[in-house]
């Protein structure tokens, strides 16, 4: 009985789930999704503001730091605190994550928004990076692509094609060259995204990590002169926007509800309700940027949308 019962308990642990793949239920689903909403928002309100900063006086240096500094500075007891788990973490893994939502990310975003609208930022980042995020699991983890992600992802295809083939043939010159820019950036963010959720450090752990690793190097740039400023030209009005989008939410709020989204949703609802930005970033930029929506992207948005929700299965699994 003993031996039945133990081979029980082996079958049962071989059975179950890696830790990253398990999903939160009942409040901690609940919180999961607040966090998610509130991550959303302030993504959309950080692709305008990043619009905003570049097509004025600030540089990618001064967004930079506006960005990492006070996660670096703030959170750096908590990321003291865990060093130990950090250290047990793959290098590989804290890589991505160093790189993924780091300074490489920053600078592919903040250059692509100098030539591209916001509304193209929000559908290339944020609504291609599921078809990023299932090309790493598909080619590092065997994972099996459902017929529902196989359809959705079809749909993201077919909406970035849309955006990059009509954009290159009618949009203001360069306006390529920022949308390229922005799916490299996307590339980045779905690296970010997988191996936040299999390190499984704490949102505010890593969240401290990278943003000291993105000061120190903005620091080496400055000091070898690789790095310009146009804070002094700036405008008050412009800074304190800034601060409170870059400073306050991105760089410190975010940095916690997206991680603690990913803990309790998972990559695939996390992206699913993440499909909401492209619309959101679009719709505020046009009181505040003086945008407009073009055909094209109007048609690249409900494709991108509707393939990320598609993809993700959240109206199969719940």
């Amino acid at each position: 009985m003993p031996q039945t019962v133990t081979q029980h308990t082996s079958s049962m642990s071989v059975q179950e789930p890696p830790k990253y793949k398990q999903y939160a239920t009942g409040w901690g689903f609940r919180l999961g999704l607040l966090a998610a909403f509130v991550s959303i928002l302030i993504w959309a309100s950080w692709l305008v503001s990043m619009r905003a900063g570049m097509t004025n006086t600030l540089t990618a240096f001064d967004l930079g730091i506006l960005r990492f500094s006070p996660p670096a500075l703030l959170l750096f007891p908590f990321l003291w605190r865990a060093r130990a788990q950090v250290k047990a973490v793959s290098p590989i893994l804290l890589l991505g994550i160093v790189c993924g939502a780091g300074l490489p990310f920053f600078y592919l975003s903040a250059t692509g928004l100098k030539y591209a609208p916001a509304s193209h930022a929000g559908l290339l980042i944020l609504g291609a990076f599921p078809f990023f995020v299932t090309l790493l699991a598909v080619l590092f983890y065997q994972e099996k692509v459902s017929r529902e992600r196989k359809i959705g992802l079809s749909l993201v295809s077919i909406g970035v094609l849309v955006l990059l083939s009509l954009s290159l043939l009618t949009a203001p010159e360069n306006t390529w060259k920022g949308d390229l820019l922005l799916l490299c950036a996307s590339f980045f963010w779905a690296v970010y995204t997988v191996s936040l959720r299999i390190a499984g450090l704490p949102p505010l752990v890593s969240t401290a990590l990278m943003g000291l690793v993105s000061l120190i190097a903005l620091a080496f740039l400055w000091a070898t002169g690789l790095a310009s400023s146009g804070l002094a030209d700036a405008s008050w009005d412009m800074l304190a926007g800034q601060i409170l989008v870059q400073s306050l939410l991105v760089g410190l709020m975010t940095g916690f509800s997206y991680g603690y989204a990913i803990q309790k949703l998972g990559a695939e609802n996390m992206a699913a309700i993440g499909a909401f930005t492209p619309v959101l970033a679009a719709l505020i930029a046009i009181p505040v940027l003086g945008e407009h929506l073009e055909g094209y992207s109007i048609a690249g948005l409900i494709f991108v949308s509707l393939g990320v929700v598609i993809a993700s299965g959240i109206f199969k699994k719940r």
